[in-house]
């Protein structure tokens, strides 16, 4: 491909972008290497809430499970799934849906054909490998007692996102990634499930969640 065909193939994709009025940032993103501060979680609900998602800020574990109950309630979930996850145990979150009148899934109640199954169910509840500050991404890592497609396939996803978790940028993860061995899968999430694949037209919902919803625990 010569250098005119591509400058405009990519014109026509800025300008179908602007058009359609879809997310973009503001201003560059300076990547940082890992070892700097990430800037915490007024930087990533900015870089977050811009692509579609919502976010929440909890000081406490009381905070944390009425912010959930909350999304519960907003979304009109009946039933969740969750992950075996510290974070969640830290804040009570299966106990606090169920005493809000929700179904509440642990991994070992899914059967083996599981995306069906969890096309059923309205919310799958997650805690967070990391979460990148630059680009509002969430890192979700796979592995027993957590499901692949918990935060893929039903309609609506929350994660607990605890401060600690933060993480400047990709290539900081990157350099996280590499210190330890790899889960059976790593899933980087950055807004809602949308596609513009098929004539620019933008639609959302189309392999993923509806909506995504985050809750950063500031104590953890």
């Amino acid at each position: 491909m010569n250098t005119r065909a591509k400058d405009a193939i990519l014109g026509r994709l800025r300008a179908a972008t602007v058009t359609m009025g879809l997310p973009r940032p503001s201003a560059p993103v300076r990547l940082r290497r890992s070892g700097t501060e990430p800037d915490g979680f007024a930087a990533f609900a900015a870089a977050l809430t811009a692509l579609g998602p919502t976010f929440e800020r909890a000081a406490t574990p009381e905070a944390a499970r009425e912010a959930l109950v909350r999304a519960a309630i907003r979304h009109e979930v009946k039933t969740a799934v969750r992950w075996d996850h510290p974070d969640l145990a830290a804040v009570g979150a299966a106990e606090a849906l169920a005493g809000a009148g929700v179904a509440v899934l642990a991994p070992a109640d899914l059967p083996d054909r599981v995306c069906p199954s969890l096309a059923a169910v309205d919310m799958g509840l997650t805690g967070v490998e990391q979460a990148l500050c630059a680009t509002g991404s969430l890192i979700l890592a796979a592995g027993p007692g957590r499901e692949r497609a918990t935060p893929l396939v039903p309609r609506l996803h929350v994660a607990l996102l605890a401060r600690s978790r933060l993480l400047p940028d990709l290539p900081a993860l990157c350099d996280r990634l590499a210190a330890k061995p790899m889960p059976s899968a790593v899933n980087c999430v950055t807004g809602v499930s949308s596609t513009g694949d098929i004539e620019f037209v933008y639609v959302r919902g189309v392999h993923g969640p509806l909506a995504v919803h985050v809750i950063g625990c500031d104590w953890l």
